[in-house]
């Protein structure tokens, strides 16, 4: 069992690394779908138009794929990657209505990977100042994603705007806690690994067994965390989620806890202007 365990955990780690070589960090807004250009069993022209439509998309010509995917869609009205992908063309051309509308139907289609839609749908919410509904896609994208840290991040924002300073640093430091360091990379990437198996394979047992006893605490030794903390003591998205969680704190007058914070996020970016403004004013409570 153990030999088993360790070739799963072999396995997930050259996976790390190959996600780190290509994308430096990983991220929710790299949707999946956009290097999936086969959908087996489904009508070969379809998946044609389709792929089509991948190269307009990603060449930013968004109304001529969305002409392909519709395309495609009139042949095969359930080829899941069509949706997806027509869902982002409308959202990169703002026809948030009809995003919003493909989105929602994807998820009735038991999509593989449904926190990229409800974190796309997080983002069309917030840019269209329905903060209600984007904070409950952006929590539920959190549920269901691997790695949740942006979705936090952006509820952490969403609640500080209304000044709603609980709700706000419970998710900033729920952002903080799911920060890509080595332990939740991994753990993010089990849980990858478990959604493409099937559940009747060894593998799948093996991860689920590793997840459920956090097995694999004992096993990150054998990854090498200098490229993550290089990246995490540069990560200006991780500086500014220190910076507004000191804000908040400040604002409900937890001083020294906020100071905490905010020398964090200067550590990080030593000439972060708001985070170190924001300082001062800390301390001037603090000496008072």
């Amino acid at each position: 069992m153990k030999q088993k365990t360790d070739i799963v955990i072999t396995f997930i780690i050259l996976s790390i690394w190959g996600l780190l070589i290509v994308f430096g960090i990983l991220t929710l807004l790299k949707p999946n779908w956009l290097s999936n250009l086969s959908d087996p069993g489904k009508n070969v022209e379809a998946i044609s138009m389709k792929n089509i439509g991948d190269v307009f998309l990603k060449a930013k010509k968004y109304n001529k794929a969305i002409a392909q995917y519709k395309a495609a869609l009139k042949i095969t009205p359930k080829l899941n990657s069509a949706i997806a992908n027509l869902a982002i063309a409308y959202q990169k051309t703002g026809n948030y209505n009809k995003a919003v509308i493909s989105f929602n139907h994807l998820l009735t289609l038991n999509p593989e990977y449904p926190g990229v839609i409800y974190y796309n749908l997080g983002e069309i919410y917030k840019n269209t100042d329905q903060t209600n509904k984007a904070i409950s896609n952006f929590l539920k994208a959190a549920d269901t994603a691997p790695f949740p840290e942006k979705s936090y991040q952006n509820v952490g924002y969403l609640y500080m705007n209304n000044k709603d300073w609980t709700n706000a640093i419970t998710n900033f430091k729920l952002a903080i806690d799911n920060k890509q360091n080595i332990e939740n990379m991994y753990r993010g990437m089990l849980i990858t690994n478990k959604k493409a198996s099937a559940d009747s394979t060894t593998n799948y047992h093996d991860i689920v067994d590793l997840l459920k006893n956090k097995n694999y605490l004992n096993q990150l030794t054998l990854f090498d965390d200098a490229i993550i903390n290089k990246q995490l003591s540069s990560d200006i998205s991780l500086a500014k989620t220190y910076n507004n969680l000191g804000y908040c704190l400040a604002m409900q007058k937890n001083y020294e806890e906020a100071k905490g914070y905010l020398n964090k996020a200067i550590k990080i970016n030593p000439s972060y202007t708001e985070a170190i403004n924001n300082l001062k004013v800390v301390n001037g409570f603090i000496s008072k």
